[in-house]
């Protein structure tokens, strides 16, 4: 029976590169985790007959926050696209790994980094904030790592709704800037 051994570094290597310097693996991770938002969206909060469902305030306490940590994941991988797209070589220039100001879960960083500084608004902003919240505490844990910051994002916390309008907007928004950076990610395969 053959024996299978961890890949070498120069199996790993051009393969690290290849997926982190190419915005189509981040936007397909974005992809990925959206579809799953969506899913989840239309299981709890329908888009017809939104009041019919007496149990919302249970849907926004129980599966807002995993909503949020989704949409915020994909917001962030959608935006980390955009950025490799206008610098496929932030990956490249790594001699260890992503570089740390790439691997950040600043929204409103990556925002600005991504160039849609130019659409910005106190609601943008917030919801960023929000989302982000959402992606390193909330929608994976039910307490920051100390008082101190527990007390700075209270009013960020899961005890609201999802916020599904303003979520979708940063989401066009973040689409609409790939689709100019990069919009062969967006081309129908004409071979199929």
């Amino acid at each position: 029976m053959p024996r299978y051994s961890a890949p070498s570094k120069e199996d790993t290597c051009p393969l690290f590169y290849y997926l982190g310097g190419s915005p189509g693996p981040w936007w397909l991770s974005s992809c990925r985790l959206k579809k799953a938002a969506d899913i989840l969206q239309d299981t709890c909060w329908p888009k017809t007959d939104i009041h019919a469902d007496l149990d919302g305030a249970t849907a926004d306490f129980q599966l807002g926050p995993v909503y949020m940590l989704l949409m915020g994941m994909a917001i962030e991988a959608a935006l980390k696209a955009a950025i490799v797209a206008m610098d496929n070589n932030i990956i490249g220039r790594a001699t260890q790994g992503i570089p740390k100001k790439f691997a950040t879960h600043s929204l409103t960083y990556l925002w600005n980094w991504a160039g849609l500084n130019r659409v910005k608004s106190r609601q943008i902003s917030a919801c960023c904030t929000r989302l982000q919240e959402f992606v390193t505490t909330f929608g994976r844990y039910p307490v920051t790592r100390s008082k101190c910051q527990m007390a700075q994002t209270t009013r960020y916390s899961f005890h609201a709704d999802p916020d599904l309008h303003n979520v979708e907007r940063l989401w066009q928004s973040v689409e609409k800037r790939l689709k100019e950076v990069a919009p062969e990610l967006f081309e129908e395969n004409s071979s199929t």
